[in-house]
């Protein structure tokens, strides 16, 4: 129920900041639950809290780049023209494998097939193939008036 109150479709979309909130919650809530020393209200009430706060971080990271690029980070390029960028891959952890493992997901067979890989801030690695872009006519070829 919490999850359609926060407005999130699926886990794939949470940021890091909305993933930790949803840990926060369902601890508080479940020591409301099991354990005697806390009440079920009073578990309900840091959960509204907290909802609360992450819907008011959403609001100022709508508003404000700034506050959108503290808590959701930014998009980082990781494959530029065939080359994998290895300062990004180690800084951000990903291995070699995980890397070959996205371009068989689209449907590339190496690196040189690849004109731009981005890591996104939720984790996931958008590729940009090289057949992607259209063929420049050729010097010797003009356009034709109709």
């Amino acid at each position: 129920m919490l999850l359609r109150v926060i407005g999130k479709k699926q886990i794939g979309e949470f940021a890091p900041f909305d993933f930790v909130l949803l840990l926060i919650i369902s601890e508080a809530v479940s020591n409301g639950l099991i354990s005697d020393e806390y009440s079920v209200t009073g578990a309900l009430i840091l959960a509204a809290t907290l909802v609360a706060v992450n819907s008011f971080v959403d609001y100022l990271s709508y508003k404000f780049k700034k506050v959108e690029e503290v808590v959701e980070g930014e998009p980082r390029v990781i494959i530029q023209n065939g080359q994998v960028i290895e300062k990004v891959r180690t800084s951000e952890g990903i291995t070699q494998s995980e890397l070959e493992a996205t371009l068989r997901e689209h449907g590339l067979k190496s690196f040189s097939d690849v004109l731009l890989g981005v890591l996104e801030t939720n984790g996931k690695i958008s590729i940009v193939p090289v057949s992607s872009i259209p063929p420049r006519p050729k010097a010797d070829e003009s356009p034709r008036p109709f």
